[in-house]
């Protein structure tokens, strides 16, 4: 799609609410959701209310009902930079989801939003894009913990295979995947988050490349767990199964099959106040793919 350079166009898209073991499955967010929906029952905030904590100029659109505009966004940092920006236009807001998780045993909202801009992500091969996604506290009063670009490649969205899974009994985590693809080649990058302190934060990121074509039809699919540790948070296990596909008759040289296991644990530093691991298999599996491309 051809992006108009004078008018910014910001999309929030509705996002697939699924049930955790947490929550009771009516307890998450409908896609029917709208602007002037209240963010939970009993509550006289609504989504219109939220929105404008990231866009403080925000009103509704006097000639659709559903539909509202801003002008400005609040800074936010990308996820792999620290300085924090804002973003300036004529934005029209329309549709979106929501999906709740837990954070230090309280209720979290987040709201992932599409941001086409001209500002955004310059020097990248996704100039002009930002996937925002903002956490917000539900009670008492609602309130703007965090917000952040998420994206880091074309394509960016919750993991649909696994968007979140149970650090323990206080905490959820999240996985997001990043991708584009071309020439029957894959390039994903996937990261996983949680709210430490209010504030996101990375527990890591694995690079997986999946390929097609003779002695190199690879298929390689992550799984993410937790387990439990003594410190504040699990230990965090990060598995990737690396299947390669045996080849057919049309391949020259034909090369056989086979499926590897590469796995790491990822364990919180409360002294760096972050998680940290150094395994070597997954270290392995980088230099793989990386030889790859």
């Amino acid at each position: 799609m051809i992006l108009n350079r004078n008018a910014i166009i910001l999309a929030v898209f509705a996002l697939v609410c699924l049930p955790l073991s947490i929550y009771a499955q009516s307890s998450q967010p409908t896609n029917e959701i709208t602007l002037r929906s209240v963010i939970r029952k009993g509550s006289d905030t609504t989504y219109f209310d939220l929105l404008r904590m990231l866009l403080p100029d925000l009103q509704m659109n006097s000639t659709e009902p559903n539909a509202a505009t801003a002008h400005r966004t609040i800074p936010f940092r990308n996820i792999e930079a620290k300085k924090a920006e804002s973003l300036e236009g004529n934005f029209t807001v329309t549709t979106f989801g929501a999906r709740l998780i837990r954070s230090g045993g309280r209720r979290i909202l987040l709201v992932q939003q599409d941001l086409s801009a001209e500002g955004a992500n310059e020097g990248t091969p996704y100039e002009g894009e930002a996937a925002l996604l903002a956490a917000f506290s539900v009670e008492p009063q609602p309130k703007l913990l965090d917000v952040i670009d998420l994206k880091t490649d074309r394509f960016t969205d919750f993991w649909e295979d696994q968007p979140v899974f149970q650090l323990n009994a206080k905490n959820d985590g999240f996985v997001i995947h990043n991708t584009h693809w071309n020439a029957g080649e894959s390039y994903d990058d996937y990261r996983l988050l949680f709210l430490d302190g209010e504030r996101f934060k990375v527990i890591t990121n694995i690079f997986l490349f999946n390929t097609q074509g003779c002695g190199a039809t690879f298929t390689e699919t992550p799984r993410f767990s937790s387990m439990p540790a003594a410190g504040k948070y699990p230990n965090i296990v990060v598995k990737v199964k690396v299947k390669k596909d045996a080849d057919g008759e049309e391949c020259s040289r034909r090369t056989r099959g086979y499926t590897r296991y590469y796995e790491g644990v990822f364990s919180w530093s409360t002294t760096k106040g972050n998680y940290q691991s150094n395994s070597p298999q997954l270290m392995a599996l980088e230099r793989f793919n990386r030889s790859r491309m």
